[in-house]
């Protein structure tokens, strides 16, 4: 079983408020929007600010289990808390909770690429490298092994041997919401694709 991570344990400092709870237009909050990307996976853990309950019951309200991280939690902490919570999966897809517009067809690829043997997959569009990224249970240790807030990056350059480069056409994967700016790029985005 491919498993995925929505990591959504960050601090929102640059939105100003918790942007992952922040509505899109049509009334979904951001963090569910990024959520489906993820729901044609059997399983896919979302990872919180510890007693964060409106977060918590969004996630749970479609099926998704929560893990929850206490303090300020750095990407790379994040990260293993996921990975530790879903132990027994065959690999991973690892996904932003402020990425709202990845589209499921790119997670499903990732996950095909996986079970056909890649270690690492890592998605483009227009040669830009994106978000969500793929791991198979070989990187495991590896990935538990990271340290600070640079999530995988650093494995990425190390291993850079391993990875599987899939281009997809699918901007979303470049997209992910930080600042008030960003959210009202992506707000007008459906005013002209309603």
């Amino acid at each position: 079983m491919i498993a995925g991570i929505l990591l959504a344990a960050g601090r929102s400092t640059r939105f100003g408020s918790d942007k992952l709870l922040h509505a899109e237009p049509q009334g979904q909050p951001l963090a569910l929007q990024a959520a489906q990307a993820f729901v044609s996976l059997e399983r896919t853990l979302a990872v919180i600010p510890a007693g964060s309950g409106r977060l918590r019951a969004l996630f749970e309200s479609i099926g998704f289990p929560v893990t929850e991280v206490a303090g300020t939690a750095a990407l790379s902490r994040s990260l293993k808390a996921g990975l530790e919570a879903t132990a027994q999966a065959g690999g991973w897809i690892v996904g932003l909770a402020d990425m709202p517009s990845v589209r499921p067809s790119t997670v499903a690829a990732i996950r095909r690429a996986l079970e056909q043997g890649a270690d690492i997959v890592v998605c483009r569009h227009e040669g830009r490298r994106g978000n969500p990224v793929g791991f198979s249970k070989n990187m495991k240790t590896a990935l538990l092994a990271l340290e600070g807030d640079q999530g995988a990056r650093q494995l990425l350059s190390e291993r850079s041997s391993l990875v599987h480069w899939l281009e997809v056409d699918d901007p979303g994967i470049l997209l992910d919401i930080d600042a008030p700016a960003d959210w009202a790029r992506f707000a007008a985005s459906f005013s002209r694709h309603p």
